[in-house]
């Protein structure tokens, strides 16, 4: 929350000293960012009644999952892979995880 506000101090300080039509200006993109957005949480939410179950075509993941799963005791396959794709996700999109990960704590509620 820190960072928003310090986003808003910063866009506040530079409008300020800026000419009138540029004003307008960031004011539009600042428009145009928020109503982005809204579409991109709106699109996450249409997802939430889905079943989150995916599958991934991969033979190199397949044989180090099915390895793992043979050779070590207690090993949960769906876990790690869970594990494996978010973590590559958050480092990829990091701004669409978060969002993500906001509008799936709604689900969860």
């Amino acid at each position: 929350m820190e960072e928003e506000e310090k986003k808003n101090e910063k866009r506040e300080k530079t409008i300020e000293n800026t000419p009138e039509s540029t004003k307008n200006n960031i004011e539009e993109e600042e428009k145009k960012e928020d109503s982005r957005e809204d579409s991109i949480e709106s699109i996450m939410k249409k997802f939430l009644e889905k079943d989150p179950k995916i599958g991934i075509w991969s033979y190199p993941a397949y044989l180090v999952l099915q390895y793992l799963y043979n050779t070590k005791p207690g090993f949960k396959m769906s876990k790690v892979a869970k594990e494996a794709l978010e973590y590559g996700l958050k480092h990829m999109y990091p701004d669409l995880f978060s969002k993500a990960e906001k509008i799936s704590q709604l689900k969860q509620r």
